[in-house]
């Protein structure tokens, strides 16, 4: 799963960037979603812009964070494999970008009568399901020791 997520963001980055123009925005589906080529220096979704310092900060503490709430799991079950792919496949995408272009290339834009969600890319797509999947995981383990405890 870590492989198809890496292979796929990074296919589709080097399409966004021989194919969009910085800012110009394709209308995919007109007033909701637009491919735009949008260089994110700051972390997900474009907080702390242009801050290298506080960008690896804030990388290295989400993966602590979910590498402190895994520790006592059964790796063994798949789910919790898949899920734990979706996060490394993004994390090594974006750091990818990061690393070759100094930036993370970013370029599907979600819109609507004036409100915008920031751009994003398949990397981020998959690091944010993935540690929403690693809390529910989590939620749920910590439920199921208060109604066995």
């Amino acid at each position: 799963m870590a492989l198809v997520i890496l292979t796929s963001d990074q296919a589709l980055k080097l399409w966004a960037e021989q194919a969009l123009k910085i800012g110009a925005a394709i209308p995919v589906i007109p007033g909701f979603f637009s491919l735009t080529r949008v260089h994110n220096t700051g972390v997900a979704f474009g907080m702390a812009q242009g801050n290298n310092l506080l960008t690896g900060f804030l990388a290295g503490a989400i993966l602590m964070w979910a590498a402190w709430l895994a520790r006592g799991w059964d790796w063994n079950r798949r789910f919790v494999q898949l899920v734990a792919a979706m996060v490394a496949g993004g994390a090594v995408g974006n750091l990818i970008d990061r690393a070759r272009l100094g930036y993370v290339l970013d370029f599907f834009d979600f819109h609507y009568r004036g409100w915008s969600w920031p751009a994003f890319n398949i990397a981020d797509a998959s690091i944010s399901v993935g540690v929403g999947l690693l809390a529910l995981c989590w939620l749920a383990g910590k439920s199921q020791e208060k109604r066995s405890g």
